[in-house]
């Protein structure tokens, strides 16, 4: 299975941000987006997943335009039944959710990606997939959390209320964890973290690729992918991808800046 992206034009109040983009993420691989500040790298992240203030321009793409999980056109899908679809976007900027302890609002999403196919109602005992049990749930939780040096007590906070930095990022990633998606978008999630809380992370990113997930990585900074090795880099600069290639891509960011790449 795979995310294919062909063709993809975005504009934000008539102006053209994403000038054709085209992407083919396949599972289990990893694909990291480079760009300097307002170069549309989080557009590209906020458009897929369906953020209602970005717009695709069809009149640009026209019929090549494509966006695809599988054999899904998620075009004209919400959010929700992005999310469905198997697709998960970690948010460079989390919102806080106060009252909804991080406990519960995993289980609600879990429960909401895993609905029974039948219309026979499940026990209150257990989630809605038959197969894992609250108690089930409750322990794999706990264990994710852990993986990610989390305490116990982390549930229990309500959603990003008073989080730092770190711990929002590592929240977005403990989502990952537990929700298992087809394909993975994490937008900045290096940014703010110290060097122990950026190694957990690229260990969860690393675990989600070897079980499958395709992933999609887009950050500034090389640091992240000193620990998560991408299979390809495209460096994104003016909504358009300038370049494409390996890791070497990423050592000549870091020894020479965007420049590098523009004057190729």
């Amino acid at each position: 299975m795979n995310l294919t992206i062909k063709n993809l034009h975005v504009a934000i109040e008539g102006k053209e941000i994403i000038k054709g983009i085209s992407l083919d993420v396949s599972a289990g691989s990893v694909h990291a987006i480079m760009g300097p500040n307002g170069s549309g790298k989080s557009t590209l992240a906020q458009i897929l997943m369906g953020n209602p203030n970005y717009k695709f321009h069809p009149p640009i793409g026209g019929s090549n335009f494509k966006f695809q999980v599988g054999k899904t056109d998620m075009k004209n899908l919400r959010p929700h039944e992005r999310a469905k679809t198997g697709l998960f976007l970690a948010f460079q900027n989390p919102l806080s959710i106060p009252g909804v302890s991080v406990a519960n609002f995993l289980k609600t999403a879990y429960q909401s990606l895993h609905k029974p196919t039948t219309h026979n109602p499940q026990p209150t005992t257990h989630l809605a997939n038959p197969a894992l049990s609250v108690w089930d749930f409750n322990e794999k939780l706990v264990n994710e959390a852990h993986y990610l040096n989390l305490p116990r007590e982390f549930l229990k906070r309500a959603v990003n209320d008073g989080f730092s930095g770190g711990e929002k990022k590592k929240l977005e990633m403990l989502q990952a964890l537990v929700l298992k998606p087809k394909f993975a978008i994490f937008d900045e999630i290096d940014t703010g973290l110290d060097i122990d809380a950026l190694k957990i992370v690229a260990q969860g990113i690393v675990r989600l690729q070897k079980e499958g997930t395709g992933i999609l990585i887009i950050t500034h900074y090389s640091r992240l992918l000193k620990f998560v090795r991408p299979d390809y880099i495209h460096i994104l600069i003016g909504g358009k991808i300038v370049k494409s290639g390996g890791k070497e891509l990423a050592s000549l960011l870091e020894k020479k800046g965007y420049a590098a790449i523009k004057s190729h």
